[in-house]
């Protein structure tokens, strides 16, 4: 944990942090590269479903794709199962079948669940069920394997995806349709 006159970072399992500052951002070789933050007041949701958009991923699983911190900054693993369960998006589409619409709603809704857990008044517990009575517990799907969806009953399934980092994905079979994993 990080502490300075009006901020707290907190952060699990960095394998490297590096700090510097603001004026850096620009020329600093990993940072320029960055997609558009969705924590950004002027964020540019244009951009990043250019980005997506990009040919090198239009053969990319979405789940993968929206980590890729090259197109839009800011979504983890935690955010990419629920964002995808919430819009009722398979992680598995590729983001070329993935339509227009249901791009903009992930990056918007991925948007409003990051600005509203980021918000000062929110203590350290990630929230996406935030006012859902169906809901009680503090997330969908995510480490939830095994357990019945708060929408339809099925159990929740997990796997690992993506190749040059894998991450476990969370879905449910019914609301997001199946795999063959």
């Amino acid at each position: 944990m990080l502490e300075v006159p009006g901020a707290v970072a907190v952060c699990f399992d960095a394998p490297v942090v590096e700090l510097f500052e603001t004026r850096a951002a620009a020329v600093h070789p990993s940072l320029g590269r960055l997609g558009p933050d969705l924590l950004d007041p002027a964020f540019d949701a244009t951009e990043a479903h250019r980005r997506l958009r990009e040919p090198s991923r239009a053969t990319t699983e979405i789940a993968v794709a929206i980590v890729d911190q090259r197109a839009l900054a800011g979504i983890g693993n935690v955010y990419k199962s629920e964002v995808l369960w919430v819009e009722r998006v398979s992680p598995f589409s590729l983001v070329r079948d993935v339509a227009d619409e249901a791009l903009e709603r992930l990056i918007a809704t991925a948007r409003r669940l990051l600005v509203a857990n980021a918000a000062p008044s929110r203590g350290h517990e990630r929230v996406t069920t935030a006012g859902d009575r169906r809901a009680p517990g503090p997330l969908y799907v995510y480490g939830r394997t095994g357990r019945r969806c708060r929408r339809c009953g099925t159990a929740i399934r997990s796997t690992r995806q993506g190749t040059d980092l894998p991450r476990i994905t969370y879905w449910c079979p019914t609301c997001q349709g199946a795999a063959d994993r």
